[in-house]
């Protein structure tokens, strides 16, 4: 296979998974996640109840999911999420979800490999 299982993002079979810090982010990464299959993009939540915060960041970078998206106190207060790109050093905080989906649309309709 050329890509070993990492596809690129607008091939990915789900292209961002939201996981949400604690059990009362849940409403927030639903609304994201919901916002998100209505842009037409294949995402999925990982709810707190399943692990922890680091065991499920692990399992989404073991599937080689593009995008995970981070949600806690902050995120839910001011429209944010934190951003781990695949093969990203370190997760980007604070990210407008607006701003997001945004650049999303950009690399998924340029059929880029990012």
């Amino acid at each position: 296979e050329h890509y070993a299982g990492a596809f690129p993002p607008w091939l990915a079979p789900v292209q961002v998974t939201v996981l949400p810090v604690a059990g009362r982010h849940d409403d927030y990464a639903t609304e994201l996640v919901a916002k998100l299959k209505g842009d037409a993009f294949r995402a999925e939540l990982v709810g707190a109840h399943l692990d922890t915060l680091g065991a499920r960041v692990r399992d989404a970078k073991m599937q080689k999911v593009p995008y995970v998206l981070v949600v806690g106190d902050d995120d839910v207060d001011s429209g944010t999420v934190g951003v781990n790109v695949r093969g990203g050093e370190r997760p980007v905080k604070g990210v407008a979800f607006d701003d997001f989906v945004a650049d999303l649309r950009a690399v998924v309709d340029a059929r880029g490999n990012v």
